[in-house]
């Protein structure tokens, strides 16, 4: 059966090229090789995007503004100053020499990083420390004891003002409050932890960009507060060797909750996260990542977690993902660097209702809408003892994934997973595969391919081989071209319900921080809990094709789907069976020249009988040879497009 599927491999691959489904991580800090030379930055409205872009010597930066009203570039030195930028205009310069250029909004920012700024890292230099110290790996010894506890606003009216002041080993103990401000941290080894959870705020007012973004500050912790109504992220690390999310709350914010990038040694644990366009919990372009999420919740987001090239003793383990439009999708991209998304660990979560069109959902992840767990393009992954249940269209899928380049999965185990009450198929393997890619020892009742783990059981032939089939591709293809008209049903991130009140930090939280250091919290193979059990329903085995069920309560749809299933084998034994008759009974060949041609035709699937019809000088008129070759072709397409809208009604 999964002959027709890996004959339309080709197909999908030309599709794939179509999709053109990559997305740059927002809000990053950017990257431009030498061979690039260039760099991009976002003018908002109130922030610049990214906040710091870091560059080699030689390269160009261009600033657009995006928002809706006039903006600055202006270096602090003034050695550069774009003047007025009306929305839509840009503004070019290019960095000659090495430094770390300050710039900043005349209109809504200052010199020295406040409002909005932005700093531009040339060559090897290093972002400086608001308090002098000095940031980013290796620039600052580590602590070897606790140090002070600065206190807000008892001694320091802001946030910002305690992260100011603080030295490396230092505790900024913040009060119950609300605190309009966003808070850039560039002194590594600090803790910025909250009284009680749910009374510390920080509400950016739907104007600024980051709840706290810690930039290139290495063993930064943040706990037990909530960040609400920015236009970004809720917590943000950047650049960074050692961090931890601990007891956070972060929900309506305009694109993440909490966010690693380019990081290493990390924790987000016993954290919530909720009404976020993109995903709750994102880790990417890091490997080997050395990073842990656990005893998490993430509902009504886009994503409830997505990893872009990101992996390597990497973990995602014993959370909860529920209600989002998917759940959790690690995924490679070529927009990020360290492709491709390769070796994460995930199993004991619970993934359920991923099908909220009523979460708010950029284009991109609209495109998972209705998928449990998806594997989008990855390598080496292992996703075990996992519950996931009532989805819309998949429970469990792997998948390619196509940006610049297609990017094929393999490699990835599926083992010991309960999975139920999914649409289309319970597990599934988008075509094309490559080698490796197995499923075993699952409680399921529905696959794509029909009966996945004796075809790609571990150690089977077209385990070792490859292929898949069209049905999660040509879903996931119906979504995005959706998702890309703009015109998809979800929700608006700043009007998402507010969560209930969650488990603050046990503890004494005046106490001494436990700092999040380097090389110390590397979390390591984490052992999955006992994942939720369920009854299984009934027996019942549904056969999908192109995403379209057999089991379909109309004629038309299970004509559909037999057709789309039985035709690529139709053509494919046409054209075998008239090229070979053709040949026997040709009087104007010899036959060497006969076996030849036999041997081609039946050794180049699909190629072979095509190669015959176009360069073999057949004696059939070439009126009907081009009938017989695209004629079914555009049969076939004409069904293939009957099950993209099918598939895209969702």
């Amino acid at each position: 059966m999964s002959r027709p599927g890996a004959a339309r491999g080709a197909c999908v691959a030309v599709l794939m090229m179509l999709m053109g489904s990559g997305r740059a991580a927002a809000n990053t800090m950017h990257s431009a090789s030498p061979s690039q030379n260039v760099a991009t930055v976002g003018t908002a409205d109130n922030f610049f995007d990214p906040e710091a872009v870091h560059v080699a010597v030689g390269a160009r930066i261009q600033w657009t503004n995006r928002g809706q009203s006039n903006h600055t570039v202006t270096s602090d030195t003034r050695a550069f100053d774009s003047g007025d930028l009306p929305p839509g205009r840009a503004f070019v310069t290019t960095f000659n020499r090495p430094g770390a250029f300050l710039y900043f909004c005349k209109y809504h920012g200052s010199s020295g990083g406040h409002g909005m700024s932005g700093v531009v890292l040339v060559g090897d230099a290093r972002l400086p420390s608001r308090s002098g110290h000095g940031a980013g790996p290796g620039r600052e010894p580590v602590p070897s004891e606790p140090g002070n506890t600065l206190s807000v606003p008892e001694e320091f009216r802001t946030i910002q003002n305690a992260v100011d002041a603080a030295d490396p080993g230092d505790l900024v103990l913040v009060s119950p409050g609300i605190y309009r401000e966003g808070v850039k941290v560039t002194t590594p080894y600090i803790t910025i932890r909250g009284r009680d959870r749910n009374s510390v705020i920080l509400d950016g007012g739907f104007a600024i960009a980051n709840g706290i973004h810690v930039i290139e500050a290495d063993g930064v912790a943040v706990e037990n507060m909530t960040a609400r109504h920015y236009r970004l992220n809720g917590f943000q690390w950047t650049g960074v060797l050692g961090y931890r999310g601990a007891y956070l709350t972060a929900h309506n914010n305009g694109d993440y909750g909490l966010y690693a990038f380019d990081s290493r040694f990390g924790r987000f644990m016993n954290s919530y996260a909720s009404g976020h366009p993109d995903a709750g919990f994102y880790i990417g372009q890091c490997h080997p990542c050395d990073a842990v999420v656990t005893q998490v919740v993430s509902e009504r987001n886009g994503l409830g977690f997505s990893g872009t090239n990101a992996g390597g003793n990497m973990s995602i383990v014993n959370s909860v993902w529920r209600q989002n439009m998917g759940g959790i999708v690690p995924n490679t991209l070529d927009s990020e660097r360290l492709a491709p998304q390769r070796d994460v660990y995930v199993a004991g979560n619970l993934v359920e209702d991923n099908n909220n069109v009523h979460a708010p959902a950029n284009e991109y992840a609209y495109g998972a809408l209705g998928t449990g767990i998806v594997v989008a393009g990855g390598v080496g992954n292992v996703v075990e003892r996992n519950t996931v249940r009532n989805h819309r269209y998949f429970g469990i899928a792997i998948d390619p994934n196509a940006d610049r380049n297609i990017w094929i999965s393999q490699r990835n185990i599926v083992r010991g997973n309960t999975v139920l009450g999914s649409g289309l198929a319970d597990l599934s393997l988008g075509g094309p595969a490559g080698r490796g890619n197995c499923f075993t020892a699952n409680d399921f009742r529905s696959s794509l391919p029909p009966a996945i783990e004796t075809l790609y059981g571990c150690g089977t032939t077209l385990q070792k081989l490859g292929g898949g089939d069209l049905g999660s591709t040509t879903l996931s293809l119906a979504l995005f071209v959706r998702g890309k008209s703009g015109k998809f049903p979800h929700g608006d991130w700043r009007t998402q319900p507010v969560p209930p009140p969650q488990r603050t930090m046990p503890g004494d939280v005046t106490t001494a921080p436990v700092l999040a250091l380097p090389g110390i919290e590397v979390p390591g193979r984490v052992k999955a809990a006992r994942s939720y059990r369920l009854p299984l329903p009934n027996d019942r085995m549904e056969v999908n094709v192109l995403g379209v069920p057999l089991a379909a309560p109309t004629w038309w749809t299970l004509l559909l789907g037999i057709y789309g299933y039985v035709l690529p084998l139709v053509l494919f034994v046409t054209w075998i069976t008239v090229a070979i008759w053709d040949l026997i009974r040709r009087e104007d060949i010899r036959n060497s020249v006969r076996i030849t041609w036999m041997v081609v035709i039946f050794a180049i699937p699909i190629l072979g009988p095509i190669l015959y019809y176009v360069s073999g000088r057949s004696p059939i008129p070439r009126s009907l040879r081009v009938m017989l070759l695209v004629g079914g072709l555009i049969v076939y397409a004409g069904v293939f497009v009957g099950a993209l809208a099918l598939g895209s009604r969702g």
